[in-house]
Formats: structure tokens, C-alpha cells, sequence
């Protein structure tokens, strides 16, 4: 059974996102090349190498990255993983204690104190594991989170439209919704939104996936919302493969 929904509350200033219902199935994409070495926030003592250090654990190696990876950051309930990539053992070991300390503060707080990117590690992304399945994550390059959204809002919709195809059937394949659209989401994105797979309507060969405004009433994603809500909406027409964006006028002051 796939998701009902999608929740993103993206903050521009820090190249957060914080999400509910994004998966990294397909990382290798989004991230391109695998990081050499991963600093793990709080993993149990069966996984990686002690760092006397910094006291984390850590994993060497892109290989030793990759196979952890594919264990833990393809479902929609990856576990309490928090983890931060960093260039060279050698620079991770001249941290100071209180770079060490911020580490810990992320790790505990879900949020920095100073700039997420830190010059001795040389990182490009931070992965915390929330509680209730949210995540948020920091990308040095947001145009990588524009592809993971790209392909989640694809194989979503591609999973409904197959949940009601007829035994036998071949699957249907869905074309991607293309980044430069979801580009065009990021002032609705800013304010924390669902993308609503759960009440999205079916007009002959076009579909619509409703947009509604959240915030960050987290205690909301899994309700039904109104209409008075509903501050956009993604359609895909079947017939020519092709993604539009409709706004809600009443709502366009909001998004300025």
C-alpha cells in the first residue's frame, strides 16, 4: 500500500527540508556520489568504527557507505538514523570540542546552531530521523532535493493509477514530473504544505493532485483538509504525459 501523502516544509535560508512520506529509493540519483565517509549521530555499537575523537561512530569507505545506505534509507520507516557525511578522517579528527558539541545539539535538537556546512568536514548533506516518521534533511545543493521530489510525486501517483489497474493489465508508467516544474513549488514549499494523494480527483484523462497549506501543524498531516485549504494543485493529463501547476488565486498574496 503507498502513501496518502506527501508533507514538505522547505526552508531556504538553511537548504533544510523537513518531510513526512519522502523516500530515498532511488539515493544513487539524488545522490550522485556516494560519500566517502559518514559520521553516524547516534548508531548502536554493532554499526561502523568507534571514533575515540569525536566518540560517534563512523563508516569508512564509499562501499561501506553504499551498503548502508541500502539498508536503511529506502523505506518509509528507516528507523532513528542520523548521520553526517564528511570528506577526510584526517580533518574529522581536528574538530574542536565544541564543533563536537554542535554535532551532539543537531543530533538532539534537530536543528544547528551555526551553519549547517562545517569546512573541516566538508559535508554535503545531514540526515536526522524525527519522531512519527518525519525527517529532515540538509542539502548543500537544493537542486538535489528537487530531483528526490520529482520522483517521489512520479512513482506516488504511478503507484495509485497501478493500485486500480485490472489483474493482468500492464502496469502503467508515468513520465516523470519534470524539476523545472517543481521549482516553480518552492513558495508553496516555504510555507509547509501536503500534496494530498488521498483525496486527489480524476477529471477524464487528467488527474489532480491537491496542494494544501500546512505550516507546521504537524499534528495535521493525516487529516482530511477543505477546500479553504487548498492552495494549488499539480494535474497530470495522461493523454499527453505533460505536469501543470494550477494556483488558487485567493491564496497568491500568501506566497509572495
Amino acid at each position: 500500500m503507498s502513501s496518502e501523502y506527501i508533507y514538505v516544509h522547505l526552508d531556504g535560508v538553511t537548504n533544510s527540508v523537513l518531510s513526512k512520506g519522502l523516500i530515498l529509493t532511488n539515493y544513487t540519483k539524488i545522490i550522485k556520489k556516494v560519500p566517502k565517509n559518514i559520521l553516524l549521530l547516534n548508531a548502536s555499537e554493532d554499526i561502523g568504527d568507534f571514533d575515540a575523537h569525536t566518540g560517534f561512530r563512523i563508516i569508512r569507505g564509499v562501499e561501506n557507505v553504499r551498503a548502508y545506505f541500502d539498508n536503511h534509507l529506502q523505506t518509509l520507516t528507516g528507523g532513528s538514523i542520523k548521520w553526517i557525511d564528511f570528506e577526510s578522517v584526517e580533518l574529522l579528527r581536528q574538530l574542536t570540542p565544541v564543533e563536537i558539541s554542535e554535532l551532539l545539539y543537531i543530533a538532539h535538537a534537530y536543528t544547528h546552531l551555526h551553519s549547517p556546512f562545517y569546512y573541516k568536514l566538508q559535508n554535503n548533506y545531514i540526515y536526522l530521523s524525527l519522531p512519527d516518521n518525519f525527517r529532515k534533511i540538509y542539502f548543500r545543493y537544493l537542486e538535489q532535493f528537487y530531483v528526490l521530489l520529482s520522483d517521489n510525486l512520479t512513482a506516488l501517483l504511478e503507484a495509485k493509477f497501478n493500485e486500480k489497474k485490472k489483474l493482468f493489465r500492464k502496469a502503467i508508467t508515468i513520465k516523470s514530473i519534470p524539476t523545472e516544474l517543481v521549482k516553480e513549488l518552492v513558495p508553496y514549499l516555504r510555507e509547509g504544505v501536503i500534496f494530498s494523494f488521498k483525496q486527489m480527483q480524476h477529471e477524464d484523462t487528467i488527474c489532480k493532485i491537491p496542494i494544501f497549506l500546512v505550516e507546521d501543524r504537524l499534528r495535521d498531516v493525516n487529516k482530511t483538509f477543505s477546500k479553504n485549504e487548498l492552495i494549488g494543485t499539480i494535474c497530470y493529463d495522461s493523454r499527453d504525459e505533460s505536469w501543470s501547476l494550477k494556483e488558487e488565486e485567493t491564496l497568491q498574496p500568501l506566497l509572495k
